[in-house]
């Protein structure tokens, strides 16, 4: 009998010993957690407020998609084959009150189980995605461009959170960091390189590109490729501006990778670099188009739109990867903005889809720039539009836009991916504040 208490009090003591450090292991999971002082609250209420028109049938609730729209700092998960809200959630300080009003969401990207989103004052956020709560944060230097989509790289396990002159490699679980690289500063002066781009991930291979904006002369953008694992470069390119005394500066506009060559747009210049090693295969003086903007890559063409010959004309071309030679051009009817209301564009597969700042949604053939279809999504559009970021579906195109005039409008419109018929759409009940608001739309 006393060898048998013997080994319950030896098992119990085990078993005791296995609780704390279970207890201790989960406290340190939870410290371990990269926190912010930002949480997102329900918003049940608001739910019942979406309207819902030309929709064919009852609504019902679906398991196949979801979409996440918003404004400001809201946040809607929606049915994406219904519009039917399944929750909505509201960013807010976390704790006492704070004097600064936040504007909330800049970019959401889903990846997974999860949501990362840019928000206002230099923070990155990861939400559960099926209910919207914030599971971790981070907060990069003050003043980072919070509308920046973030960069994520579902291969290493990694979202990229950019400041002022550093990117970090972050675990997409949790948030903690794995390393960071900050842009070199110029040796004469001690300026220091900006970041002016979302991250762009390739193969095993991230690139960044920085700026000096603090010099006037002997300008310079900077262009790294760090690898994903280390952080570490594989090689810089430095790309000559020469004298920087016009008006108004240019930065480095854009950044697109597709078939392995990045393409660069800076200073009324676009460069094609080899990925693998920075080489560069070709560049187009494109100071004589006046306005423009690189709006996607795909079938081997960089894609770039400006104002057309006509007033009310945008002119889409599509310039071969290989040398950038101009491949074809075509001129649709729409107003191009780059500052006031950017065209937005997406490419999937053989077709390019764009939405411009008067609400026309457009699907062009990538190979030959063949019209498929047009469709204006708000009638009436004079100029105050802001459209989101397109989101392509299995069989539909989404895209939100907000009309600023007498009564704000937030309204998500969904078209039939092939045809362009319009479907549906969903009016969110989306308070207005001040300052500038990004419809935000993935899913």
């Amino acid at each position: 009998m006393r060898g048998k208490r013997q080994e319950c009090k030896h098992a119990l003591g085990k078993l005791l010993v296995c609780a704390i450090l279970l207890v201790v292991s989960l406290l340190g999971c939870q410290q371990g957690m990269a926190t912010v002082p930002l949480e997102t609250a329900p918003c049940a209420a608001a739910q019942l407020q979406v309207h819902v028109t030309g929709l064919a049938g009852p609504l019902a609730r679906s398991e196949v998609a979801t979409l996440y729209v918003g404004g400001g700092t809201w946040l809607y998960a929606l049915d994406a084959d219904s519009g039917f809200p399944r929750w909505c959630r509201v960013l807010q300080w976390r704790g006492p009150s704070q004097q600064n009003p936040l504007m909330g969401f800049g970019a959401i990207r889903h990846v997974g189980q999860e949501l990362f989103a840019g928000i206002q004052y230099g923070y990155l956020l990861g939400l559960d995605a099926q209910n919207g709560a914030v599971r971790w944060g981070v907060e990069m230097e003050a003043g980072s461009e919070f509308w920046m989509e973030p960069a994520v790289d579902e291969g290493a396990g990694q979202v990229y959170g950019v400041g002022l002159s550093e990117v970090k490699a972050l675990k997409l679980s949790d948030g903690q960091e794995r390393w960071s690289y900050r842009l070199p500063q110029k040796r004469a002066d001690r300026t220091t390189t900006l970041v002016h781009l979302a991250p762009v991930v390739g193969e095993k291979v991230v690139y960044v590109v920085g700026d000096d904006l603090g010099t006037v002369e002997g300008r310079a953008s900077t262009v790294v490729a760090l690898d994903v694992s280390t952080g570490k470069p594989r090689w810089t390119r430095s790309i000559p501006e020469g004298r920087a005394e016009t008006y108004p500066l240019r930065v480095p506009q854009a950044l697109l990778l597709g078939e392995g060559v990045l393409c660069l747009d800076v200073n009324d210049e676009i460069i094609g670099m080899r990925a693998s090693d920075g080489r560069q295969l070709w560049q187009v003086n494109s100071s004589q188009w006046g306005d423009y903007q690189l709006i996607g890559v795909g079938q081997g063409r960089l894609y770039v739109a400006k104002e057309g010959k006509q007033e009310g004309k945008i002119q889409v071309s599509g310039l071969r990867l290989e040398d950038g030679q101009v491949s074809w051009s075509v001129e649709l009817a729409g107003e191009f903005d780059r500052f006031a209301a950017p065209l937005q564009g997406l490419m999937e597969g053989q077709v390019l889809y764009l939405v411009d700042g008067q609400g026309g949604v457009e699907a062009l053939d990538g190979q030959s720039g063949r019209v498929l279809w047009q469709r204006r999504v708000v009638e009436g559009s004079v100029g105050g539009l802001v459209p989101s970021r397109l989101v392509i579906g299995e069989r539909d195109v989404y895209v939100m836009t907000m009309q600023r005039d007498e009564k704000d409008q937030f309204m998500l419109n969904v078209l039939d991916k092939y045809s362009g018929q319009a479907k549906w759409k969903v009016e969110l009940p989306l308070p207005v504040v001040k300052g500038w608001i990004l419809p935000v739309l993935a899913m």
